[in-house]
């Protein structure tokens, strides 16, 4: 869905469609926070402390939520495959989660520092850029997806009786009985 309306928007600076691009930031950033809800949700057993279902269902910060991942993909010690283009470490999705909150549309426009006298929108926000964004966000997107499916698949075969030993060393051996 994203793509089709990423492929309506007028690359070319225009007045009229100058702010089309901020809705989609918006969608991408709901988007993301519900998959790191739902990552941090399938892999909260991994943490010392799980978390809190009422307090994961009710936060809207997209940096908790990034801290809390960092945290299951340390424990599970997946750093080295948590990767996808535009994320080549831990410390790149920090900076993609941070970028994707910091790029809130409303935020941007109300700050003093990126008004424009013309009344256009601020530079991170025209819709070439926010293309380009939109690129690396879809690569997160699968990524956190793909995790969240793992997590959920390492936790059954710890259910199934391997060890935690053996499932963080991925010596899993012969899985089905």
């Amino acid at each position: 869905m994203a793509d089709r309306l990423i492929a309506t928007l007028d690359l070319e600076p225009n007045p009229k469609t100058a702010w089309d691009a901020c809705p989609l930031i918006h969608l991408y950033r709901q988007a993301v926070e519900l998959q790191l809800k739902m990552l941090v949700g399938e892999g909260s057993d991994f943490l010392k402390s799980p978390v809190d279902h009422i307090t994961l269902s009710k936060t809207r910060s997209l940096r908790w939520l990034a801290q809390l991942v960092r945290q299951i993909i340390n424990k599970v010690k997946w750093e080295s495959v948590f990767k996808c283009e535009g994320v080549a470490s831990l410390a790149d999705f920090s900076a993609l989660v941070n970028e994707l909150e910091e790029l809130d549309p409303v935020a941007v426009a109300v700050r003093p520092g990126n008004r424009r006298p013309d009344g256009c929108v601020p530079n991170q926000l025209e819709s070439p850029k926010v293309v380009q964004f939109a690129r690396r966000l879809d690569g997160l997107l699968d990524l956190l997806n793909a995790t969240a499916d793992g997590l959920a698949a390492t936790l059954d075969m710890a259910r199934d009786g391997i060890s935690a030993e053996e499932l963080l060393a991925g010596d899993v051996g012969e899985t089905i009985h």
